[in-house]
């Protein structure tokens, strides 16, 4: 695959200066670490991003001087001597800024209380507004770039089920497999891995977020693996359900009916099509298999910066699902004290149509292996 190509900064600092000005704030106070990234590069855990009419500044500390060199796009970096708090406010002040925006979902509001403080300390006189999702909407449509970057991702989270495939075994735990599948990935070159991998084995397989624990592997079985690799910073999600031998009843008709389920929303899913119509798709094969008080939660989400973003695929969304937005496709059956199934692709729709970028088997979730310890 082709390198990730340099992200459009200076497009999107043009698009973000478009919406502060429908929202009349002279300038954008940008406090979210994915947020950041996407308009300036910097990837540090201490930075934020200042945006006005004709200026983009990082405002940071010395201890990323050289990263944000490295790092950074389209603006200029000010050090915080005296905190992050006081760098804004200086800003503000120096620049006669009246009304400045804020990320609600991600400034506290101890951190509100201080930075208005800070203001009032330093003369200005400017007033504080909560915003929700702007730069959050701009990251929805994902540029070549991004998706060159989650297509590696992707591929990351492929090859770590085919190493699942190669290593589990009867007798194994599933904290055993979840750490095999891990250091496989880190060494293969994943960033961090974007949540703690699944592995839920029988019974544990009912809970769609199941932690792995010391339970043993047994044949007939049903072991969910769901999984995520980054690649410059840009996930992937994928869950696969596995069988040890064989597959013992009822997972063979759930697993051939969360199966449809999954291939009716991939193949029906289009551009312009609302994002509950997709999650109703698959809800009609369940519900027709008599499984739908099982499918307890949505069809999927989006993936990018974050393993979830925008948009939502669900009962409850408002989203409407545009070409090149990003986002899984995952029914799932969960039957408590039996177990679970659940089949995950992330897909990208272009061209009016969803792609998948996952490639994993799903129409073959046996393994068949011997009992007993096993090496790759």
């Amino acid at each position: 695959m082709s390198s990730v190509s340099r992200p459009p900064f200076d497009g999107r600092i043009v698009a973000l200066r478009r919406a502060l000005r429908e929202r009349k704030l002279d300038c954008l106070l940008v406090s979210s670490r994915d947020n950041v990234r996407y308009l300036v590069g910097f990837a540090g855990s201490a930075g934020w991003v200042l945006v006005s009419a004709d200026d983009a500044v990082l405002v940071t500390d010395a201890r990323y001087t050289t990263q944000a060199a490295r790092d950074m796009g389209n603006a200029s970096v000010r050090l915080a001597d005296a905190g992050l708090t006081a760098a804004v406010a200086s800003y503000i002040s120096t620049r006669a800024l009246t009304a400045l925006g804020f990320e609600g979902e991600h400034l506290t509001y101890a951190t509100v209380k201080v930075l208005e403080s800070a203001i009032a300390d330093s003369g200005a006189r400017c007033e504080l507004r909560a915003t929700e999702g702007i730069v959050e909407d701009m990251r929805v449509a994902k540029d070549a770039g991004e998706l060159d970057a989650i297509r590696r991702a992707a591929a990351l989270a492929d090859g770590a089920i085919a190493h699942a495939r190669a290593v589990v075994h009867c007798g194994m735990t599933e904290r055993e497999l979840a750490w095999h599948i891990e250091r496989w990935l880190r060494e293969q070159g994943s960033g961090p891995i974007p949540f703690g991998i699944i592995v839920a084995s029988g019974p544990n397989a009912a809970l769609p977020h199941a932690m792995p624990g010391d339970r043993v592997f047994a044949e007939g079985e049903p072991i969910v693996i769901d999984l995520g690799a980054t690649w410059q910073g840009y996930c992937s999600d994928l869950t696969r359900t596995l069988f040890l031998q064989r597959m013992a009843p009822p997972f063979d008709e759930v697993y051939r009916t969360v199966l449809a389920a999954h291939k009716a929303a991939l193949a029906g899913v289009r551009t312009g099509m609302r994002a509950v119509e997709a999650d109703e798709m698959a809800r009609d094969v369940i519900r027709r298999g008599g499984l739908e008080d099982a499918f307890t939660h949505g069809l999927g989400h989006g993936v990018g910066l974050e393993i979830h973003e925008k948009p939502g695929v669900g009962r409850r969304s408002p989203d409407v699902l545009l070409d090149h937005m990003v986002f899984t496709i995952e029914p799932g059956v969960y039957l408590p004290g039996q177990g679970g199934v659940r089949i995950e692709d992330t897909v990208v729709l272009l061209n009016g149509r969803a792609q998948s970028l996952s490639r994993s088997d799903k129409e073959d979730p046996i393994v068949m292996m011997q009992s007993g310890p096993h090496r790759a």
